[in-house]
């Protein structure tokens, strides 16, 4: 039973200190790492069936393809931009796309 708690202990420790690590990068690393303050010029909607393809600005990798939505200047200085996922359906239609984070950056999208 010691040798448990022990191991347990062991365990919420590690959780805690995961749990820690994700605030300070705004919830997960991978999430983070998508709402980076950088864009390129992307096409979302490229499947036939879906929307019209559309130019946008935002990037593409592995987990998909993320694009700023909207962005708004603050009186602070600051920029945030708004970032969703599109959920490009392919040949059964287009999914609509969901907001996917969230970024205060430094500069405007464009």
């Amino acid at each position: 039973m010691k040798r448990n708690l022990q191991r347990w202990g062991a365990l919420g420790a590690a959780a805690v200190s995961l749990a820690g690590a994700m605030v300070v990068t705004g919830g997960t690393t991978a999430a983070h790492a998508d709402v980076r303050c950088m864009v390129n010029t992307i096409y979302i909607n490229a499947s036939p069936g879906g929307d019209p393809k559309q130019q946008a600005l935002g990037h593409s990798h592995n987990t998909g393809k993320h694009y700023v939505g909207s962005y708004q200047w603050y009186s602070t200085g600051w920029w945030l931009w708004e970032w969703y996922a599109d959920n490009d359906g392919g040949s059964d239609g287009d999914t609509a796309d969901t907001w996917y984070g969230s970024s205060w950056c430094d500069h405007a999208a464009w």
